[in-house]
């Protein structure tokens, strides 16, 4: 395998493109096939990103939270189409906005598999009167359940299982899994997820000695222009939870990792199995149809694509014009994370970058089809 191309391109594409260092990372059958950084993780000291570096992962975090949950599911700890308020009261008596002016209640329960497949209705909304009423009473001290209580008295976007909206369902996926296990969602990744796997620098929180480590972050304006980000949004997306939604610090070295384990089955290169293969068939398969399937093109996704259990799945590789094959699937982040588990070939893709509102696009699909040609 020649993978020289993709080394060129990246050196070539990132410049071109006015982005800042971009660090990626393959693995095929539990072993690294390809590793190169590009532009600078500094651009004002013009200093590579080094390979330990850490990154705010924002929704890449998704995944993780995800897979955390569906163990759960493994565990007969809950039913995907049990109602979200057995767990979770406070989600029982909901309203749904229609418009302006018009706000009554949901005909439909949120179930828990609404909460993956995003279709609750449940916005990203931090605005709302509920959330300010949270800041009011609490400041910066409140918790992921706190947080969850107040978007809980704020109306849905639409019925349940009805639409596709992308908002803070996996954030209260996190705070189902704390209410099920009676721990922190930091301890229960830890315990099932990273330390099984030998992610040594995943958190929601950065050590003194780890800070350090942190790449600067920046953002790239609709001119196309990028400004250096304050230094101390760090970890949790700059919530003041531990947000499953998007909070997640880590290195490409630490996610390598865990979309191995994906790409692999479900086993990671440790031995360790964290959730196994039947599931993620079911995390795999598209989810939407009708209306929730015409929202999520909304976002720019085009037909062949659909939407799984909390991750975006190719369903028709030729309709969706891409080398990667049908099945695999996939889910990045703000800051310029992009990742891809293919289990076909038991091959992983992750790209670390720390640029918010980055044109990932531009290079994120020509870097697999160059990968792809070259297998």
């Amino acid at each position: 395998m020649n993978l020289e191309i993709l080394k060129d391109y990246m050196d070539q594409a990132v410049p071109a493109n006015n982005m800042t260092g971009v660090d990626c990372i393959i693995y095929q059958d539990h072993k690294e096939i390809f590793r190169h950084a590009a532009g600078y993780g500094n651009m004002e000291t013009k200093t590579p990103i080094q390979p330990n570096s850490l990154f705010n992962i924002y929704s890449a975090t998704k995944v993780i939270t995800c897979v955390a949950a569906l163990q759960l599911l493994e565990r007969g700890k809950f039913l995907l189409d049990d109602p979200l308020y057995k767990y979770l009261p406070e989600f029982e008596n909901m309203l749904v906005k229609y418009g302006t002016f018009s706000i009554v209640p949901a005909k439909n329960k949120i179930r828990i598999v609404d909460l993956f497949a995003m279709t609750s209705g449940i916005s990203y909304e931090k605005e709302s009167p509920s959330f300010q009423q949270l800041i009011a009473e609490k400041g910066t001290n409140f918790n992921s359940r706190d947080f969850m209580k107040a978007h809980a008295k704020e109306p849905l976007l639409h019925e349940p299982g009805e639409g596709w909206t992308y908002g803070y369902s996996h954030d209260v996926l996190s705070v189902l899994i704390e209410a099920i296990e009676g721990v922190t969602f930091e301890e229960y990744l830890k315990k099932n997820i990273f330390e099984p796997l030998g992610m040594t620098n995943a958190s929601f929180y950065l050590s003194e000695a780890n800070k350090a480590l942190i790449t600067p972050q920046y953002g790239y304006s609709q001119k196309g222009e990028i400004e250096r980000w304050p230094d101390d949004c760090l970890g949790r997306a700059g919530d003041h939870h531990e947000s499953g939604g998007g909070g997640l610090v880590m290195s490409a070295e630490d996610y390598i990792l865990f979309a191995d384990a994906l790409a692999c089955g479900g086993v990671g290169a440790t031995g360790a199995r964290i959730i196994s293969n039947r599931t993620l068939d079911l995390m795999a398969t598209n989810r939407l149809k009708g209306k929730a399937l015409e929202d999520y093109y909304k976002l720019g996704v085009s037909p062949g694509n659909g939407y799984g259990l909390g991750v975006g799945v190719v369903i028709d590789s030729k309709e969706a014009m891409t080398l990667v094959p049908t099945g695999a699937f996939t889910w990045g982040g703000l800051g310029g994370v992009q990742n891809l588990i293919d289990r076909e070939n038991r091959l992983s893709f992750y790209v670390s970058q720390h640029l918010i509102a980055s044109p990932k696009h531009l290079i994120g699909r020509p870097m697999l089809s160059i990968l792809y040609s070259n297998l």
